[in-house]
């Protein structure tokens, strides 16, 4: 951790709510990214940034600094989305309509399509949706390595499993956003085509 984060970590766990509420703002961006892929809606990622934070504020005490804070936090992150599914999962069809669904896609490798989320909203929207799309582990590696950039190491430490494993999530997380991004419906479907339904 760099000075400045060590310092307000330190401060946050004797229970200085300004300290913790300045560690906020140094990482409310990322946790809200994050967030925003694993649930790919604003709505669920506002309500899902928010219960990590308050989560974290709470269990500040039990951080001993074995990991970097960030890591700690995405952690958090993590297993709060995994609360957030199970309640989901008890949920009517319908709720689910703005996790699920292809994404409309656009061509190009998905390492430029991420790339290029960052300034245009509609393809920050389709990407986000896609990787929501991906099953729960590979969502989290993708959302972690690729929006997030952290490493192998940091997301094996975030996920509690091995490197080797962290690779084949991206991998595997890679080639279904290609197939989702890339599919000649979606394609079809940015060009203003008119999809056929198929028997």
């Amino acid at each position: 951790m760099g000075e400045t984060e060590e310092r307000l970590v330190w401060l946050a766990k004797t229970g200085d709510r300004e300290a913790f509420s300045e560690l906020v703002v140094l990482f409310e961006s990322k946790v809200y990214r994050a967030a925003y892929a694993l649930t790919g809606n604003e709505h669920d990622a506002k309500d899902l940034s928010q219960e990590t934070f308050v989560r974290a504020f709470k269990g500040i005490g039990r951080f001993r600094g074995k990991s970097s804070f960030f890591t700690w936090l995405y952690r958090i992150l993590l297993n709060t989305f995994k609360s957030w599914v199970r309640k989901r999962c008890k949920m009517p069809q319908a709720s689910w309509e703005a996790l699920e669904g292809a994404a409309q896609g656009n061509s190009g490798s998905t390492s430029a399509l991420i790339s290029s989320a960052a300034s245009q909203r509609e393809t920050v929207n389709r990407t986000y949706k896609a990787i929501s799309a991906l099953p729960d582990e590979q969502k989290m590696a993708i959302a972690l390595h690729c929006l997030e950039e952290m490493t192998y190491r940091e997301i094996a430490e975030v996920m509690r499993c091995s490197i080797g494993t962290v690779k084949s999530r991206i991998h595997a997380g890679r080639l279904a956003l290609k197939r989702q991004l890339l599919s000649p419906d979606t394609r079809g479907e940015q060009q203003g085509g008119t999809r056929k339904n198929e028997v």
